[in-house]
């Protein structure tokens, strides 16, 4: 009798197999490739850090796909669906006082549910500190100084300092701060390699950076002309 059993096991097994179910559903899931090049595109306000989009490019074959936002531990994730026309998610409300994380996966609906491909590589997002305040260290009217001090922003590594005369022209590198989120302050002291000035306006922009795999990360600002605030020696 047990062995009976046992054939009619095996038979059975053999034609679910000859039908194409079981390999039908493997294929499925095979055949969903990762999301390519997800990556941050743009702020949507143009003077603030909370509101903006990350774009992938899509997968042939999917029916949707999943994405999920988290601070750099990994905490705080929120999780979106995505119809399958779409290439891109919006974020809103975000809090800005941290770096988030995004990745996204494929998948396609099937007799079980979901079957979902790999994961996306991660894009940041990075928002820059937007309050500061500033101290006028000069030494002297010879060797003008100013410190520029600003809210920490959680899960970064470091900042860099870009400052420029004119917010519409060339931004440039100033200096960049210790790898570390708590690195907020940075003393202006040159700009383009001289002296700084009396009667003159500098803007300045902090640049909130990520590092990953050895390589730093960061987004673009919410305008060409954006910037962090302002000093001038009188």
């Amino acid at each position: 009798m047990l062995k009976t059993v046992k054939r009619l096991a095996a038979v059975c097994l053999a034609a679910v197999i000859a039908m194409g179910f079981v390999p039908a559903l493997n294929a499925e899931a095979a055949t969903l490739k990762k999301p390519e090049n997800c990556r941050f595109v743009k702020w949507l306000e143009n003077d603030d850090f909370d509101d903006c989009t990350i774009k992938w490019n899509k997968v042939s074959g999917a029916d949707g796909y999943q994405t999920v936002l988290t601070w750099t531990d990994g905490s705080h994730a929120k999780w979106n669906n995505v119809s399958k026309s779409k290439d891109s998610i919006n974020y809103y409300n975000i809090d800005d006082d941290h770096v988030w994380m995004v990745k996204v996966r494929a998948y396609k609906n099937t007799a079980k549910g979901k079957q979902y491909g790999a994961w996306s590589n991660l894009a940041f997002i990075t928002p820059s500190p937007d309050d500061y305040k500033l101290k006028n260290v000069s030494p002297n009217s010879n060797n003008l100084q100013e410190r520029i001090t600003w809210d920490i922003v959680k899960g970064c590594s470091g900042y860099n300092i870009f400052v420029t005369t004119n917010p519409r022209g060339t931004w440039v590198w100033n200096q960049s701060t210790a790898t570390k989120a708590t690195a907020t302050s940075a003393v202006i002291s040159k700009y383009r390699g001289a002296k700084l000035k009396k009667h003159t306006t500098y803007y300045f922009r902090v640049v909130t950076r990520r590092i990953r795999n050895g390589v730093f990360c960061s987004v673009p600002m919410p305008s060409a002309s954006y910037y962090t605030g302002t000093f001038r020696f009188n």
